[in-house]
């Protein structure tokens, strides 16, 4: 089940690097750096869109994913704040905090070419989505290795909550 949950934040981000479809007509394409000094508004309206978010986002992120997003087209425009933990104070490998959505636009974008859409139709297909997931994973844990940590921590709840549950906890 983990696994799913990753594999629909990756393909959500992807889809938001890809689609850029919004709810006006010019704000299709991705804010430019000229956006964060001249339209901060436009930046955090493309980066809320669930048109550039389209699913897989919980509720539960969706500030923190559009605050990672802001961050990474306006860097020079975020203030760290101990008002607001969720934009600096939150450590990288919290999907609560911004600095990992960031972080996983930037990882979305690097791995791009091995995106597992081969003919460019907008479809993935399957057999290409590990290249790019593992390549993904590795820019993430390059830019945060503290997730590696989180992660095998995760895997290892996962497992002992599996053995304490019997066979009622099998998918």
């Amino acid at each position: 089940m983990r696994r799913h949950g990753i594999a629909i934040i990756t393909i959500a981000a992807v889809a938001f690097l890809n689609l850029g479809l919004g709810s006006r007509a010019d704000d299709w394409h991705p804010p430019s750096s000229e956006s964060c000094t001249t339209d901060l508004g436009f930046v955090f309206d493309w980066c809320d869109s669930r048109a550039h978010w389209p699913c897989g986002i919980q509720d539960e992120y969706s500030a923190a994913c559009q605050a990672g997003c802001v961050m990474r087209f306006c860097p020079e425009q975020i203030t760290c704040t101990e008002l607001d933990p969720m934009w600096c104070g939150t450590p990288c490998e919290d999907p609560s905090g911004a600095t990992f959505w960031r972080n996983a636009i930037i990882a979305t974008e690097r791995c791009e070419h091995l995106s597992g859409d081969a003919n460019g139709d907008g479809v993935w297909d399957s057999h290409d989505f590990w290249p790019w997931q593992d390549c993904r994973q590795a820019v993430m844990k390059e830019r945060c290795p503290a997730i590696r940590t989180r992660r095998e921590r995760l895997e290892q709840q996962a497992r002992e909550g599996a053995s304490q549950g019997g066979d009622d906890s099998a998918e």
